[in-house]
């Protein structure tokens, strides 16, 4: 047997960091983050605790990682939609199409952010990740409420939000009993007239 190539162990490295960030982001959503240690990851991950510092020098490195990507992800998922149309109300749509498909397949993600948004400290500690993009966000959906027609843009923006995470929330509880379909329409009818 030939020995491995660079390429070749950097490609395990990275499958190792990948199941790790992945096993990680699970216990952390279903137990929170406090409740998780290193050595739950790493035995979850199957993986040794020193071979987990290895790779993350400390847990809180390791929820920066996974944040990092999420937030990533969800810029990916802004940019995407408003990319779809030029109308307004197509983008929103396409927004929220994309939030909720997100959510459904990837609900661990959701969960995290679920799970820290009741933890002030960590708060605190993500708050140099989570600042510039959250930002960013509102500056690239400002615009979008503007063109939707709307009397008070950031208003509306602040509400869109706060009405998808509770209805996300809700359909985390109650999985397929919730009416998400019926849900998602309520929310576009308040902004179908003036943005079509």
């Amino acid at each position: 047997m030939s020995p491995k190539t660079k390429e070749q162990f950097e490609s395990i490295r990275q499958r190792s960091r990948d199941t790790i960030k992945q096993t990680a982001l699970e216990l952390f959503g279903r137990q929170g983050y406090h409740s998780t240690s290193i050595s739950a990851i790493a035995k979850a991950a199957g993986v040794s605790k020193g071979l987990m510092y290895n790779y993350f020098e400390s847990k809180e490195a390791l929820l920066v990682e996974i944040m990092t990507e999420v937030i990533a992800t969800g810029m990916q998922l802004l940019d995407d939609a408003l990319a779809v149309s030029e109308v307004p109300f197509e983008q929103l749509e396409a927004l929220l199409n994309r939030t909720v498909a997100w959510v459904q397949s990837n609900e661990h993600n959701w969960r995290l952010l679920t799970s820290l948004a009741f933890q002030p400290d960590v708060q605190e500690m993500l708050r140099p990740v989570t600042k510039v993009q959250e930002e960013a966000a509102i500056a690239k959906m400002l615009p979008l409420f503007e063109r939707l027609g709307v009397a008070n843009p950031l208003g509306e923006l602040l509400l869109y939000s706060a009405m998808t995470d509770g209805v996300m929330l809700q359909y985390l509880q109650l999985g397929e009993d919730y009416p998400l379909a019926v849900m998602k329409e309520l929310i576009l009818e308040r902004y179908r007239i003036g943005g079509e």
